[in-house]
C-alpha cells in the first residue's frame, strides 16, 4: 500500500480490490458518458488470466478512510514504444475536485519512472475537468480525435447503396473476403503486415509513437485475447485479383453482452492502392457483415484524428455524425 496526499493506493491483485476498481470506474463512465456501453466485468475478469498482447498493466485502487474513491490503469508497452507508459484514471462522480486525480497521476509517474519510462500518455474527454488538470502539471496536447456514431438501421439506405456502387466501379481488379472471428491461416502474415503500418499510417500528429511489430504469432495472441474477453471480430478485407494478396481491411467488433453497440476499430489501405475507394468498399461491405451477423446493433462507433480527413470524409458520407471529441496529452517526466 502507498499513501499520496492522504490517499491509499493498493494495486489490485485479487478479485475483491478488482470488483471495488470497476465498480468505480463503470460508476464514472455511467455518470460521465450515459450514452456509452457499459463496462464489462467478464472481459475485465478474463484480462486476468489473458492478458492483452503487448501490454503489461498494473491496477491501482485509491481509497479514502476505507471508501473506494478512485481507480488507476497503468499500461506499459513491453515489445515497442518502450519509453511510454499509457494512463486511465477514474474518480468517483461523488468524490470529484478533491486532488484524487492529481494523486493518481502522480503515483502513475512514479511508477512509470520505475519502469524506466520518460512519459504519460493519458486520453481525456475534451471540454471536461481532465483537460484543465493536464494544462495544470504541464502536459502538451498531442492528438485531437472525434468519435463519430453510425446509428442503424442506415437512415439512409439508398445513399449506401450508391456510395458502394461507386466503390466497386472504381475498385474493379480487387476481390472481398471477409471473416469473423479469428483470422484464417491463410490471411494471418497479409494482416500483421497490415496492423504494423498502422502504427505508421495513421496520423499521430505530435504524439510520440513509434512502428509497432507484428507478425502471426501477435495477430493469433490478439485472436485468442478477443475471443478470451467475449469480443467478435468482424473483418472485410480486399486482395488483388482473386488469389493475391491483401491490400486492404476493416474490423468491426461486437461484444455479445452489450447487444445494440458496436465498435470500430483499425481500417487501412496500402498506399500503393488507394484511389480506388477500397477504403469505402471494406468499410461497407463490413457493415453489411455486421447487420446480418447482429441485426440488434443499433449504433456504430468510430474515432478519429482530426488530421484525418480522407477517412473523415468516408465516415460522414456513410452516415456518421461526430458525438464527443478527445485529446491525447503527453507529460514528460524527465
Amino acid at each position: 500500500m502507498t499513501t499520496v496526499a492522504g490517499v491509499q493506493l493498493t494495486r489490485v491483485d485479487d478479485e475483491a480490490d478488482l470488483r471495488e476498481w470497476f465498480d468505480v470506474g463503470a460508476a464514472s463512465v455511467t455518470h460521465d458518458r450515459p450514452g456509452d456501453p457499459a463496462r464489462s466485468w467478464a472481459g475485465l475478469v478474463s484480462e486476468l488470466t489473458r492478458p492483452w498482447p503487448g501490454r503489461d498493466v498494473e491496477r491501482w485502487l485509491a481509497r479514502r478512510d476505507g471508501e473506494a474513491v478512485a481507480a488507476l490503469r497503468l499500461a506499459l508497452p513491453n515489445r515497442d514504444n518502450l519509453s511510454s507508459a499509457l494512463v486511465e484514471c477514474e474518480v468517483a462522480p461523488a468524490r470529484r475536485r478533491r486532488g484524487l486525480g492529481r494523486a493518481l497521476l502522480a503515483h502513475a509517474a512514479d511508477r512509470a519512472r520505475a519502469h524506466d519510462r520518460t512519459r504519460l500518455i493519458v486520453e481525456v474527454r475534451a471540454g471536461g475537468p481532465g483537460d484543465v488538470l493536464m494544462r495544470a502539471l504541464g502536459a502538451r496536447p498531442a492528438l485531437r480525435d472525434q468519435r463519430r456514431r453510425l446509428p442503424l438501421p442506415p437512415a439512409d439506405p439508398d445513399a449506401l447503396a450508391a456510395l458502394e456502387a461507386a466503390a466497386v466501379a472504381a475498385s474493379v481488379g480487387y476481390t472481398l473476403v471477409g471473416w469473423t472471428g479469428a483470422t484464417p491461416d491463410e490471411h494471418v502474415d497479409d494482416i500483421a503486415r497490415l496492423t504494423a503500418q498502422m502504427s505508421t499510417d495513421a496520423p499521430f500528429d505530435d504524439l510520440h509513437w513509434e512502428p509497432e511489430t507484428y507478425d502471426a504469432d501477435r495477430i493469433r495472441e490478439a485472436d485468442a485475447a478477443f475471443v478470451s474477453h467475449g469480443m467478435v471480430p468482424l473483418v472485410t478485407a480486399v486482395r488483388v485479383g482473386a488469389d493475391g494478396p491483401l491490400v486492404a481491411y476493416s474490423t468491426l467488433f461486437h461484444r455479445a453482452e452489450t447487444p445494440w453497440h458496436a465498435g470500430q476499430g483499425d481500417t487501412l489501405v496500402e498506399s500503393a492502392h488507394r484511389g480506388h475507394r477500397l477504403g469505402m468498399r471494406v468499410k461497407l461491405a463490413n457493415l453489411t457483415r455486421l447487420r446480418e451477423y447482429a441485426p440488434q446493433v443499433t449504433a456504430v462507433d468510430t474515432w478519429n484524428a482530426d488530421s484525418n480527413p480522407w477517412m473523415v470524409s468516408i465516415n460522414e458520407a456513410m452516415g456518421f455524425r461526430p458525438y464527443d471529441a478527445w485529446t491525447e496529452w503527453e507529460l514528460d517526466l524527465v
